[in-house]
Order: C-alpha cells, then structure tokens, then sequence
C-alpha cells in the first residue's frame, strides 16, 4: 500500500509539557484516516504537526521524521543535517487544512477563493475564474453561489461557509488534505453533507480528518488511529472496529490524564 503519511518517533514540547510522545503511525495514499480520542489527547497537534503549523506557538519543540508524499514520493518537512525541505509557505499550499470553525474571509464569496490564488499560488486574474468554479464546483457549492459570488461569504450557512473553507483549500491544489473536526460546528443536515462530500474527496487525496464521534469515525476512516496522552493506543482498519467498539476504546482512553495544547 501506498502510504502519504509516515512519521517516526515524533515529539512535540511545548515549554516544559510534552503534549506528543514517540508517535509513529501510517496513512495510506487514498481514503480518510481518522484521529480519534478524547479532547486533550493531542489529536489536534498531531494534525498541525503535518503542515508545521505548531511553530506558530511560542516554545515549541518538534523531534522525529514526519514525511509526506506531497507529489514526488515521501519526503522529510522538518530541517535536519544535511536535509533541505520545502519553505514553509511551499509546505502549506501542500498542506490544506480546514479548521473545527468556518474561517471565510470577511470579503466576498469570490475573493475568499481569489486570494488565496493571488497572493499565496501567483495566479494572475484571468486565471482565477476557471479555477474558482473548478474549486466550488469540487465541493457541491457553485450551484448553490454562482448567482451571488458578490455577496459577503459570512452571509452563507455553517455548512456553505465549511464547504467554502474546503474549496479555497482544494483551489490551490494541495497533496494532502487535513481537517480538524470540520463537522463539530454544524447541523445534522450540514453534517451528512460534509461527510458525503469527504468521502468523495477521499477517492482523489489522502485525507486526515481529526473526529471525537465514534459514529461518525468509523462512517469515514479506512484507518482509525485512537489517542491518549500524546500517544497512538490504538489503531484499526476499516472493519475491525464498530462504534461500540471505538467508543469504549475512546471511553477508556478518557480516562488517562491528557495534556494536548
């Protein structure tokens, strides 16, 4: 199998606390896999660990390889001797992620996708029509906005705000797709959305999606992986974990003191 996510021995401190431990897990080129554990159990800095977004934190400390497959096999994305990586705005592009929250830009619906391809991928205007379509288009949402891409994106739904979020991720091309619990914020309507349109996208990119719903993990994940206390406890392929069997998991995993920043 094809793997576009490896990390070996990972560590992230933050100061004095150490939030991940030795982490060392897989994720295949295709499918979902899903990060599952109770809140503090480091789920959301082993996702921000795959874009670097971490060291956006004072103190923070990063040991181990982390390597992703971001179009020319797996390669490292942290500094070591004698190992040249991607500039951070680079590995970002390549790295989209869409947060718990809808995070539109206070602009349009047009320029939340416009700018991105403007400042961050230097495409120039003309460019960025086809490419705006292609990305709503990707998430079910041009139908919904082609009549209206002037109108302040803050004015759409939680669930067109999340899939908006996720097309100006998808306009700019990336390798890998992260997402940290895209779902929490929204409806149950809103939510089966997103959960359909993920598992469609799971057939083009390898995805990461952060879940503290067993349901909902095992609906997505070909691969769930269980954390507690900065550390994977467990790991399950598609089939070998039902619900029940995750939320126990998760249940005693809640019960491990945890530290997650």
């Amino acid at each position: 199998m094809t793997m576009a996510v490896r990390i070996s021995d990972l560590c992230v401190d933050f100061g004095s606390r150490r939030v991940l431990r030795h982490i060392g897990i897989e994720a295949p080129a295709r499918g979902i896999t899903v990060l599952a554990g109770r809140s503090g159990s480091g789920k959301t800095t082993l996702l921000r660990a795959l874009n670097r977004l971490n060291e956006a934190f004072p103190q923070c400390r990063t040991s181990g390889l982390v390597e992703l497959d971001l179009g020319h096999g797996l390669e490292a994305i942290y500094p070591s001797p004698g190992v040249n990586v991607r500039p951070l705005a680079q590995l970002r592009r390549l790295v989209g992620m869409v947060f718990q929250t809808p995070n539109v830009l206070p602009v349009s619906v047009e320029r939340n996708l416009a700018l991105p391809l403007e400042v961050v991928a230097g495409l120039p205007q003309k460019a960025q029509r086809h490419k705006i379509e292609e990305a709503l288009v990707g998430v079910g949402l041009w139908d919904e906005v082609k009549d209206r891409l002037d109108m302040p994106a803050a004015r759409l739904s939680g669930g067109q705000q999340q899939r908006l979020c996720l097309a100006r991720a998808l306009a700019l091309e990336p390798a890998v797709l992260l997402l940290d619990e895209p779902t929490a914020s929204l409806d149950v309507h809103a939510t089966a959305d997103i959960e359909e349109l993920l598992l469609r996208l799971a057939s083009q990119y390898p995805l990461l999606v952060v879940s503290h719903n067993p349901e909902q993990a095992v609906r997505l994940g070909e691969r769930l992986i269980v954390m507690t206390d900065g550390q994977v406890r467990q790991t399950f392929e598609r089939g070998q974990a039902d619900a029940d069997t995750l939320a126990r998991a998760l249940g005693d995993a809640g019960q491990i003191r945890s530290n997650e920043v």
